[in-house]
């Protein structure tokens, strides 16, 4: 353990038996007043010159027939942080002003009687000299400090240790403080979000500032780019803050923000990975490669004793377009939400969209992700069938597409299997072999003409309305009338007949996600 710094008191100053100083007030507790130099002043307003923790010294020129004077020096000198007064008796006034005496006593303010033998500039020698001795001592301290910071980076948990180290170190509680003002790690009690409060009041330099009777210094904490974190140091003790303090604070900052980066840079790691077996899930499983990945899901928590399903985010077929969405910010709220809730996943990052595979049970996962799509109007998403192996993942992955897809009325936000209708339950069974040509006959010629095309989409959305199919894509009736007469000519059907109707359906809803236009293209009407 690092042993605990210490600092040049009054009471070393006055048990130099050589400078003859006589303690006049303040009594014993003045004794442990820490000393951080000493100066002589003989002007008004001295507090000026003077930095809190000095000494003053004065042979009281400009007190002499001043009364008044002499008691409002003790209480400016005590408003300023000032260790003591040292006053030279025989010069100007044979002993210390009974007024000024007085003042202090009232105050238990140190005052202390330098003899005439005893240049001020003896005093101010001594204390220099311990200082420097002192400054010493603490750079070995600090040095000590640090190497006892590093050794806590082999803990098991070496955010934790660092600040435990640095606590015990000052003698304070330590706090680590998220950029939203979060309590990530803290060593003791203390008025977190009091202290949270002041440090938003300063810029990102060190502060320190006294809350709800807490002395704090509090330390940004960068890593990199990111947004900045908060060092605090607190304690109900009055001025416990030294020159050790601080930078022993300074040099603790950097490691915590190194942790922060190699934290991230394994999150990262670990994301990727995570990443990477989810894609591989995604596609046909060579039946030679099954086990290894069932060893790779399970060894990251997916073992599929619960069912799994797929669950696919993109931006929302009615979401304005004024809008960008943060699909990376929304993959990580994915995955801290389903941390949250307990349900092992994988997840990745596509260029349009957010994949994942969440094991479950079905109300705990739609739950979560209704949750995540509530809080984000401009997110939709889509929930596969639940699968027990890993080769039948990518079928919960189709479910999901189509169910984006379907995603085509007012509201309908979140859709899953078990929300599918009879037509779209059909397609999802059908294997993408048998459907595909059939689907390719419609398809192909509503993609060459995408006039056309939006006119049957938005004629299907509408209930088969022509009027109100007409006002929602701004046609006129007739116009609209002449589009749909051209899809029947195109196709060879007429679309009154219920057996075209049913499978022009099915073929918008089962065109494979890369066609450019499908039921989820035009905005819902009315």
């Amino acid at each position: 353990m690092v042993e605990r710094h210490s600092a040049f008191t009054l009471g070393d100053l006055l048990a130099q038996e050589d400078l003859g100083l006589e303690l006049l007030s303040g009594g014993e507790p003045a004794l442990s007043r820490r000393l951080a130099g000493a100066h002589a002043i003989e002007v008004e307003r001295p507090s000026t010159w003077l930095e809190p923790d000095w000494v003053m010294l004065t042979t009281g020129v400009r007190l002499r027939h001043h009364a008044d004077g002499q008691r409002l020096l003790i209480a400016e000198l005590e408003a300023a942080g000032v260790a003591a007064l040292g006053f030279g008796v025989d010069v100007v006034f044979k002993r210390v002003p009974p007024a000024l005496l007085h003042g202090a006593q009232a105050r238990s303010f140190p005052v202390f009687a330098i003899p005439l033998p005893t240049p001020f500039r003896e005093v101010i020698s001594a204390v220099n000299r311990a200082l420097a001795n002192s400054d010493l001592r603490a750079l070995q301290r600090l040095s000590s400090m640090q190497l006892y910071l590093m050794d806590a980076l082999g803990e098991d948990d070496p955010q934790r240790a660092v600040l435990s180290r640095l606590a015990g170190f000052v003698d304070a509680t330590a706090l680590l403080l998220a950029p939203d003002g979060r309590v990530e790690s803290a060593t003791g009690a203390a008025p977190a979000q009091a202290i949270w409060r002041a440090i938003v009041e300063h810029p990102a330099t060190p502060a320190e500032f006294e809350v709800d009777g807490w002395w704090t210094l509090a330390i940004p904490v960068a890593a990199g780019h990111g947004p900045t974190r908060w060092l605090a140091l607190t304690s109900r003790r009055a001025r416990w803050i030294n020159r050790l303090t601080r930078p022993a604070a300074r040099a603790t900052a950097p490691v915590l923000a190194a942790l922060t980066r190699l934290e991230g840079a394994a999150r990262e790691q670990e994301r990727a990975i995570r990443a990477a077996l989810l894609e591989q899930l995604l596609r046909p499983v060579p039946a030679r490669d099954l086990t290894t990945l069932a060893a790779r899901a399970a060894s990251l928590g997916i073992d599929f004793a619960r069912p799994g399903r797929v669950v696919l985010i993109h931006r929302h077929p009615g979401a304005d377009g004024g809008r960008r969405v943060d699909l990376g910010a929304a993959c990580e709220r994915l995955e801290q939400r389903l941390d949250h809730t307990g349900l092992p996943h994988l997840a990745a990052r596509r260029p349009a969209a957010v994949v994942a595979l969440v094991q479950g049970e079905h109300e705990l996962v739609r739950g979560a992700i209704t949750e995540l799509i509530d809080e984000e109007p401009e997110l939709a998403a889509g929930i596969g069938r639940p699968v027990s192996a890993i080769d039948a993942v990518r079928h919960s992955l189709r479910d999901a597409e189509i169910a984006l897809k379907r995603q085509v009325h007012d509201g309908v936000r979140v859709l899953d299997f078990d929300d599918f209708d009879l037509g779209t339950l059909v397609v999802s069974e059908a294997p993408d072999e048998r459907i595909q040509p059939k689907v390719e006959q419609f398809i192909g010629v509503l993609r060459a003409n995408p006039g056309l095309h939006e006119a049957v989409v938005s004629y299907f959305q509408h209930g088969m309305d022509a009027m109100r199919t007409a006002e929602a894509i701004h046609l006129h009736h007739n116009s609209l009338r002449y589009r749909l007469g051209r899809v029947e000519q195109l196709l060879g059907r007429s679309l009154k007949d219920p057996a075209t109707i049913a499978s022009l359906y099915i073929a918008l809803v089962a065109a494979p996600p890369s066609a450019e236009a499908d039921l989820s293209d035009t905005p819902a009407g009315p």
